[in-house]
């Protein structure tokens, strides 16, 4: 395998650098943190969508650019890395939109893919419930069809950005008599349609990111059912590798990374003395190094996708390693700041005026990391199964 980009891909890397550099300016974040702040902005996947950023490797019949999974892979690196506010337009550019090419209705392409491209709609998904979170496949969510609609009636917990999107891509049950993983139906669902109400969930630091979606005999267009009726597990297992495969978990772990490696060097001379420093300073070195191992893994998804294969286990295994260092890294500069790595408030700024969470903050949030997207041991699982061969318990 060539570790090196061509240098078509070192100037394209240095071109996502400079819009960046002429984006994410002070000024923006100033009218950032005035419209609320958080991780989404339409304001810049506007001006992401104008240069063509966020379907980069889509058809430019839906459009895209027509370039490759490579640039794709660099684009999303580079923005995470940024910490430019993506939320907006992430979920249907990452997921929704790749599986609507690869399952949907031509109906369904041409009416979602140019509004994803574009920055119009945004889309949130629904996938856990109180009793089906891990295990997908307890979903009761119910679809009934009626007429040209289906009726859907449910309950969906932990929807990241409900609060601000236009759809929600759905797991429901169109056939409560098939086995779990069968009978399962991918649907999108109108968030302001009568009878969807969004109610607010608060994490541990205080911020409103997840919401609960009440769902109450809600009509779906039948158009909008993405694949086959009763085969929809498979339409979304395909769904949440494109998710799971996303180099921006990478870029935020070395982001990460390298902001403990800025606080060591920051240490005066004392804390280098102090018996808890040499503890912390390996630990740092063995996050970075599996760093690099988590990047090496995440190229090689993006390869396999280049070469037009489906990921499975290579994705499971990228996300493992890099979600298990994040935490290991986020403990670790914790410990080092000592009392003042306890703080966990609101975000503070950086030299650039994007804001950063204290160590505290961070170490809180990377519990989150190992569970989103699922779990570790249903990755370990995946792996398991479909990497080693070995049977199911």
């Amino acid at each position: 395998m060539d570790y090196d980009f061509s240098a078509e891909h070192v100037r394209f890397r240095a071109e996502v650098r400079a819009f960046l550099a002429e984006t994410l300016t002070p000024e923006f974040w100033q009218r950032h943190r005035e419209r609320g702040g958080g991780g989404s902005s339409p304001e810049f996947s506007r001006a992401a969508a104008e240069r063509g950023w966020l379907a980069i490797a889509w058809p430019k019949e839906y459009g895209g650019r027509g370039l490759g999974l490579t640039e794709q892979m660099i684009y999303m690196e580079e923005m995470a890395y940024a910490g430019a506010p993506m939320e907006h337009h992430r979920r249907a550019v990452q997921q929704v939109g790749p599986s609507i090419m690869l399952y949907g209705s031509e109906e369904l392409k041409r009416e979602f893919l140019p509004r994803i491209a574009s920055g119009e709609v945004s889309f949130a998904m629904g996938l856990s419930e109180p009793d089906a979170g891990s295990d997908l496949a307890s979903a009761s969510t119910r679809a009934v069809r009626s007429g040209d609609d289906w009726l859907v009636t449910g309950r969906k917990r932990f929807t990241s950005g409900a609060h601000f999107s236009d759809y929600l891509w759905a797991v429901t049950r169109t056939d409560p008599d098939a086995p779990k993983h069968r009978g399962i139906s991918i649907l999108i669902v109108p968030l302001h349609a009568a009878g969807v109400r969004i109610v607010p969930l608060i994490d541990l630091q205080g911020r409103h990111h997840f919401n609960e979606v009440f769902l109450d005999d809600v009509r779906v267009p039948a158009r909008n059912l993405v694949g086959e009726e009763n085969r929809g597990w498979y339409v979304n297992a395909a769904t949440m590798d494109f998710e799971r495969s996303g180099i921006a978990r990478y870029a935020f772990l070395r982001r990460t990374v390298d902001r403990a490696v800025d606080d060591l060097q920051s240490l005066p001379l004392s804390g280098h003395q102090s018996g808890g420093f040499e503890a912390q300073r390996e630990r740092i070195a063995a996050s970075a190094i599996r760093a690099e191992v988590g990047k090496i893994l995440s190229h090689r998804v993006t390869a396999l996708q280049s070469a037009g294969k489906l990921p499975n286990y290579e994705v499971s295994i990228a996300k493992l390693t890099v979600t298990e260092t994040i935490q290991q890294v986020c403990n670790a500069g914790l410990n080092l700041n000592g009392m003042r790595g306890l703080l966990v408030e609101d975000a503070v700024e950086n030299d650039e005026g994007s804001p950063e969470l204290e160590w505290g903050a961070l170490y809180v949030d990377a519990i989150r990391h190992t569970i989103g997207q699922g779990a570790a041991e249903i990755q370990r699982n995946v792996v398991a199964n479909r990497g080693l061969g070995m049977p199911r318990g």
